[in-house]
């Protein structure tokens, strides 16, 4: 399986990863994004499965040398970090909410669809494309200064038509969430009053 997203999914159904994996024989986990290691994932599976993955890597000279510090990490990854994927996931869901709140009908969301760190939502205003919703949110423009007091700057992606994904993580706390949030608003309200 690839476990890219395997502690997300049982953080969110309050499972163990290993219930998720019962009827796999191999699993790849990511240890860096949520869990916060710099690189890395590891492989899982029956040990000649392991054998040749280790032999090929070899092979294939994937080999590190002095690995130890980003082993390190890795175990603190798996040790400590799984549990806290679910602030991901309650940030993710206060910005649906807040969305729903502050920038309807402009933007559209889904609250009920948000279960983990990533959010889609839709933007429904023909003053807007989805790139240059993007765009003016990642930009802090003298007038957010001068208005709000601070630039904020939120990286969202464009993924298809009008919709847009937005991802927590690690290094997004619940602060950052309000004050994208408030961005968030701001660039709806400027967008709103360029058209009248």
């Amino acid at each position: 399986m690839d476990g890219a997203r395997l502690m997300n999914a049982a953080v969110a159904q309050r499972v163990q990863a290993s219930d998720i994996l019962r009827h796999c024989d191999s699993v790849s986990l990511c240890l860096s994004k949520g869990l916060g290691s710099p690189v890395g994932s590891i492989i899982g599976g029956r040990k000649d499965f392991i054998e040749r993955a280790v032999r090929l890597r070899k092979v294939l000279g994937g080999g590190m040398r002095q690995a130890g510090v980003l082993a390190a990490a890795g175990l603190i990854s798996i040790s400590d970090m799984v549990d806290r994927l679910e602030e991901d996931h309650r940030n993710a869901r206060t910005f649906a909410q807040g969305i729903k709140m502050h920038a309807t009908p402009f933007c559209e969301v889904d609250v009920d669809t948000v279960e983990t760190n990533i959010l889609l939502f839709t933007i429904n205003s023909p003053l807007a494309t989805a790139e240059e919703f993007c765009r003016r949110m990642g930009e802090v423009s003298e007038e957010e200064v001068a208005e709000t007091g601070r630039g904020v700057r939120v990286l969202l992606l464009p993924i298809y038509g009008h919709i847009l994904r937005a991802v927590w993580h690690l290094d997004v706390s619940e602060e950052d969430t309000h004050l994208a949030l408030g961005k968030l608003q701001f660039v709806v309200n400027k967008l709103e009053q360029r058209s009248t």
